[in-house]
């Protein structure tokens, strides 16, 4: 029979599971095959392997021969489709297991989610009508229950209940747009069964409230609004949504707006556009936002479905929520299945942030841009400026996960970017409240609990119970609740409260223990558990009962190596643990295994993409205590300080030569801060500060060149390193402000010739004559600047130095490139970049290159201009230096513009900003701002071109060529008169002429 005549077959499982032929009577099916099939339909013609189906059909007891047990099913399963009439070989065999051969839509609930996406896109685009029809379509689908005799295998039940949503979540949307046409007549009867059926569901509750109203019955639908209200109050202990708050009011003030006239004149008819809409839009058809933060989850949620779509309905109606709750408790489990759970409706963005690593003292809105990748710019108010401007007006869904102990400082935080970002909300997990205004909070309740004696059946229903054998299962996988463990289990998890990392970290021992000798140990060691969790003071007990648990598991060498961990920030890898923790007792072989085992004990978080480890937070302050208790802290940073400053000596120097070395450093850039900490917190620490600063000058130069400044500038108010030293540490920090000079930077520079000068170091008083002469690229007097670079050419006498001849070109070119000397900039250029590459540099070609493209262009040589971008951009994207992406694709941009290219552009741009923001380079933000307003006023769009170069200007500050500043405020005026604003035209066209003055 050809594939063409094959009979057409289709199979349900929207109600029992069924088995349809065109042509025959649908096919009841046997007990022993129903579930096989059901398993195989819902893989959509995707092959399940038979470890899968096992599962499914038998799970945690299968048969002892399970795969020939297997192949009985199947052959069962293949007899019956012949009967049936669907042909036996629709069921294949193909490994690693078995595969139903149908399309998608033979399956009902296929069909029915195609169906209600297109239904939900009717929504916004043919009117309540046309959407209406295909919800009725899909609904009518639907014969009962799904998998209604599949029986209660987890799996089924799990696929049963998403259905189940789905199913809702639909015929809501259906009375949505009953009401929105105006025909509310019809949905009461049918809100007031679904909410009988979901007392606590708010949409229903919500809509019943609009349609007894619309329908002339304001005393039922205020009646329907108490009804929920008590009911939230006394099962749950909380007020409804703001948003049925807010209806109940209009409703009492018959404020409530009529349906759109649109959407009630003719109901058969859709609209020609889409209709307003009273209370929350419909569902649209979910669509993954940007989450690269948020991690994969590794390991089941259990006992947390509800909560999750109750805090993802609180998030979309509040602009901060908080969950709260004693340690342990489950927060951040919650807060990521949350962010997992976001869709477009809710937020284009998502990222996290974890402060559970971070000390308190910590500098916040640095350390949350750190961890976001965004540029700070410094601590504290830069960082947070920083910080809003990388939201900007996206709606970006942030969870900060860990906000107790550094509380004060995260609801500052929050508050001023939920006020200065419109579109952004925010999750947080705390002990306590953050008490901004607008906070929601949820508190985050503990697993339930089995009251007293109760069957098998009914503790492996407690999700307390669930958590325990899942994570024992994790580490023995022969774990089995049964009648002699699970009343132990469940007295563990009444002992523990239901607290979940509590009941994990019992669980992990299982590994070790039997559950009798942990309910033993638990009795008294975590009888604080019981107190209250809300003060300070408890929540340290509480914590510190818990890991005192855990830490008296422990032999005598793991607690050494765990409360010498306690030293490392942001991790470390194995070869660090064996230098810094090998000392008084414990030798460098022994620390492999050990930390394996602290591993295995869920006291240390491996990562095994990358060979690093790390401890929580509240582990690594415990481990602290316990290393001062120890005596050892001292010995510890020191040892710390040590080895960090080896891996800086032995990466520092090919920083920029070098891809390994420099990924090496941003590794550990953490430890690397931890150490200079360690450097100031010592009486005789500031020479080995300024030997370790020495060692990461590079990689400060090419990254994080604020943080630089800040430690050199730290070091030297700390103590007198010695003339040489000093003069040094002056010359670097000059040097690490030459792109954006402060007058801090500037004077150190300045101050670095003077003291090179006294110190008869005629090599290094050029190279601070350089520095200084670098200042003369934005402002001040050219020719004096030039007499400083022949100055120090003259100093430095003959060099074969390349980094030497390679910058003074550098300098020289632009100094050039500011004054309009543009052919002979592009000699300078060629020259700099010739003595760089000599250099092993492979970080400054491309800013360079992308400086020779500039000085082409401007000379008027397009063409070559386009192709030496083109090839700063690849040589940028080979060697990763955000600086010279950013700078190199703005570049290539405007020229593109200047030869009328617009295709392309606004994509270049957009990167070229988004690198920016993150690398802390307002300098490129403000040349991408200003591509924008070129596009803008060119396409007629003379409001967006003033804001855009209004927002350049405000980036470049003085930090630019005269030139390109003049051309930019002449854009300005343009822009500002085409828009009908003359005063600010003016004032553009006067620092235009000042400008071009040389005022």
């Amino acid at each position: 029979m050809s594939r063409e005549s094959e009979p057409t077959v289709s199979f349900g499982v929207l109600g029992t599971v069924e088995l349809q032929v065109a042509g025959f009577p649908a096919t009841p099916l046997a007990p022993a095959v129903r579930a096989l099939l059901a398993r195989l339909v819902l893989a959509a013609g995707r092959v399940v392997s038979a470890d899968a189906l096992t599962d499914a059909l038998w799970g945690e007891q299968p048969p002892a021969d399970a795969t020939n047990a297997l192949q009985l099913r199947v052959s069962k399963l293949r007899r019956a489709l012949v009967a049936a009439g669907a042909g036996g070989d629709l069921l294949v065999t193909r490994a690693p297991g078995y595969q139903l051969t149908v399309a998608a839509d033979a399956v009902d609930a296929y069909r029915f989610e195609r169906l209600l996406e297109t239904a939900r896109g009717a929504t916004t685009g043919d009117g309540p009508a046309a959407a209406l029809a295909r919800f009725d379509e899909a609904l009518r689908l639907w014969r009962g229950p799904a998998l209604a005799d599949v029986g209660d295998a987890e799996w089924a039940l799990a696929e049963a209940a998403r259905l189940e949503e789905l199913r809702l979540g639909a015929v809501e949307d259906r009375l949505e747009l009953l009401l929105e046409a105006g025909r509310q007549a019809e949905a009461v009867a049918d809100l007031e069964r679904l909410v009988a059926i979901h007392p606590l569901r708010e949409r229903l509750h919500r809509l019943l409230m609009l349609a007894l109203y619309r329908g002339g019955r304001q005393a039922d639908a205020i009646t329907a609004y108490h009804a929920l209200r008590h009911r939230l109050a006394d099962e749950l202990g909380i007020d409804p949504a703001p948003e049925l708050q807010a209806l109940a009011e209009a409703i009492l003030r018959q404020q409530v707006p009529a349906p759109a006239p649109a959407a009630v004149a003719d109901p058969a008819e859709p609209p020609a556009a889409t209709p307003g809409r009273t209370g929350a839009a419909p569902i649209p058809v979910p669509r993954a936002p940007q989450r690269d933060e948020v991690p994969r989850r590794l390991a089941s949620v259990i006992g947390r479905q509800d909560d999750v779509h109750r805090v993802l309905d609180r998030v979309r109606e509040a602009r901060v929520v908080t969950l709260t709750g004693p340690g342990g408790v489950g927060k951040t489990t919650l807060a990521l299945e949350v962010a997992r759970h976001a869709d477009d409706a809710l937020a284009d963005r998502v990222h996290l942030v974890r402060l559970a690593a971070m000390p308190t003292g910590t500098d916040l809105p640095e350390a949350v841009a750190g961890q976001l990748g965004v540029a700070a710019g410094g601590p504290g108010p830069a960082a947070t400026a920083a910080l809003v401007a990388w939201l900007g007006a996206d709606r970006v869904l942030l969870v900060v996960d860990n906000c107790e102990h550094v509380i004060d400082e995260a609801a500052e935080l929050v508050e001023q970017l939920v006020a200065a970002c419109p579109a952004v909300t925010v999750l947080t997990t705390s002990r306590e409240a953050l008490a901004v205004p607008g906070e929601t909070q949820l508190a985050v309740a503990p697993l339930g609990v089995p009251d007293g004696p109760a069957g098998l059946a009914q503790l492996g229903d407690s999700p307390a119970v669930a958590l325990f054998v899942d994570r024992a299962r994790a580490v023995r996988p022969g774990f089995v609740l049964d009648e002699s463990t699970a009343p132990v289990v469940a007295d563990i998890c009444r002992q523990l409260d239901g607290m979940p990392l509590a009941i994990e970290l019992a669980a992990a021992r299982v590994k070790a223990l039997p559950p009798g000798e942990i309910a033993a140990r638990l009795h008294d060691r975590f009888a604080l558990l019981t107190a209250g969790a809300r003060t300070s003071e408890a929540r340290h007990r509480t914590l510190r009962a818990t890991l005192d648990w855990s830490h008296d598991l422990l032999s005598e060498a793991e607690r050494r190596l765990l409360r010498r961990l306690a030293v490392f920030r942001g991790g470390w890898d194995l070869a660090a643990a064996e230098q810094v923790c090998a000392f008084g007792g414990l030798a460098a072989d022994e620390v492999l295994d050990l930390l394996f085992r602290l591993v295995d004990r869920s006291l240390v978080v491996p990562d095994p993409t990358t060979g690093r480890f790390r401890l929580l937070v509240t582990i690594r302050e415990y481990a602290a205590a316990r290393l001062a208790e120890a005596g050892e802290t001292e010995a510890a940073r020191d040892r710390h300080l040590t080895h960090f400053t080896e891996l800086a000596e032995r990466y520092g120097p090919h920083a920029r030569s070098d891809a390994d070395a420099w990924a090496r450093l941003t590794e550990e850039h953490d430890n690397f801060r931890a150490a200079i900490d360690r450097c100031l917190d010592r009486r005789d620490g500031v020479d080995a500060g300024l030997r370790l600063a020495d060692a990461l000058f590079l990689f400060w130069n090419y990254g994080p060149r604020y943080e630089g400044i800040r430690a050199l500038t730290a070091l030297l108010a700390a103590g007198d390193p010695g003339p040489a030293a000093r003069a040094a540490a002056l010359q670097r920090i000059g040097l690490l402000g030459v792109y954006y000079p402060t007058a801090h930077t500037r004077a150190a520079a300045r101050e670095s010739v003077v003291a090179f000068e006294r110190l008869g170091d005629p090599v290094n008083t050029a190279t601070s004559r350089l520095v200084v002469a670098w200042e003369g690229q934005y402002d001040g007097d050219p020719d004096r600047y030039r007499a400083m670079v022949d100055q120090a050419i003259r100093e430095r006498g003959d060099t074969d130095d390349p980094w030497w001849h390679g910058t003074v070109h550098y300098v020289e070119a632009l100094l050039d490139l500011r004054t309009g000397a543009f052919e002979r900039s592009a000699e300078q250029w060629a020259r700099s970049l010739e003595w760089t590459r000599k250099a092993g540099d492979l970080l400054l070609p491309a800013g360079i290159l992308a400086h020779l493209g500039i000085a082409l262009r401007e000379a008027g040589r397009p063409d070559e201009a386009i192709a030496t971008l083109e090839e700063a951009a690849a040589e940028a994207r080979r060697n990763p230096s955000p600086h010279a992406t950013a700078f190199t694709l703005v570049q290539l941009a405007h020229t593109r513009l200047d030869r009328g290219e617009v295709d392309g552009v606004a994509a270049m741009l957009a990167e070229a900003d988004d690198t920016a923001r993150r690398s802390g380079n307002p300098r490129c933000q403000a040349w991408a701002a200003w591509g924008r307003a070129r596009i803008g006023y060119a396409a007629g769009d003379e409001v967006g071109a003033v804001d855009e170069c209004r927002r350049a200007l405000d980036l470049l500050q003085e930090r630019e060529f005269p030139w390109a500043r003049r051309r930019l405020w002449s854009l300005a005026a343009d822009a500002a008169t085409a828009a009908g604003r003359p005063q600010e035209a003016d004032a553009a066209r006067r620092a235009a002429a000042d400008l071009k003055a040389g005022r």
